[in-house]
C-alpha cells in the first residue's frame, strides 16, 4: 500500500510539473519591442487618417477585424459585422472634406494588441467642424492591426 501512494504521488507530481511546463509563460516585452509595436500602430492611424480624407472606402473597411467590430459611441455599444462594416464604407459612407487627429497616445499591451486615445476634428463637405473623442483597440491577426473596438463621440 506505502508503494502505491508513493507511485501515486510521484505520478501526480510529474502531471503537475509537464502541465506547468507545457503553459506558455505570459509574454514580456522589452521597451525596444513595446516601442516598435508603437510605432506599427502610429503608422496604421497615419494611414488611416489619409484613407478618410483620401475616401478610399475600401481600404477604410479593410482597417477592420474580421470577426467584427465594437462600435461605441454616445452611450451606444453594437457589435458590427464585417460584413456590415464594409457596406457601410462601401455604400453608405460619406467622408470628410478635412480629418486630422489630435493627441492621440498609444498603450502597447502585448504584441498583439493596442489601446488608442484622443481626439479628431472631423470637417462635414459643406464646411461644418466636428469635433470627437477616440478609442481604439486594435488586435494584430495574420500580420496586420485591425480595429477590434471603436468608440467615437462627439462634444457637439
Amino acid at each position: 500500500m506505502k508503494g502505491v501512494k508513493l507511485s501515486l504521488l510521484i505520478c501526480i507530481s510529474l502531471y503537475a510539473s509537464l502541465s506547468a511546463s507545457a503553459q506558455k509563460p505570459r509574454e514580456t516585452m522589452t521597451q525596444k519591442q513595446a516601442a516598435a509595436v508603437e510605432q506599427e500602430v502610429r503608422q496604421f492611424f497615419e494611414g488611416y487618417a489619409e484613407d478618410l480624407r483620401q475616401q478610399r472606402r475600401d481600404a477604410i473597411a479593410d482597417r477592420y477585424d474580421r470577426r467584427g467590430a465594437y462600435m461605441m459611441g454616445n452611450g451606444q455599444k453594437r457589435l458590427s459585422t464585417f460584413e456590415e462594416l464594409r457596406s457601410r464604407y462601401v455604400d453608405k459612407w460619406k467622408g470628410p472634406k478635412s480629418f486630422e487627429w489630435k493627441d492621440l497616445s498609444f498603450e502597447v499591451l502585448s504584441p498583439g494588441v493596442a489601446v488608442v486615445v484622443g481626439r479628431f476634428e472631423w470637417q462635414t463637405t459643406d464646411g461644418k467642424m466636428f469635433k470627437y473623442s477616440y478609442t481604439g483597440v486594435l488586435t494584430k491577426r495574420e500580420g496586420q492591426w485591425r480595429i477590434r473596438v471603436e468608440d467615437e463621440s462627439t462634444a457637439q
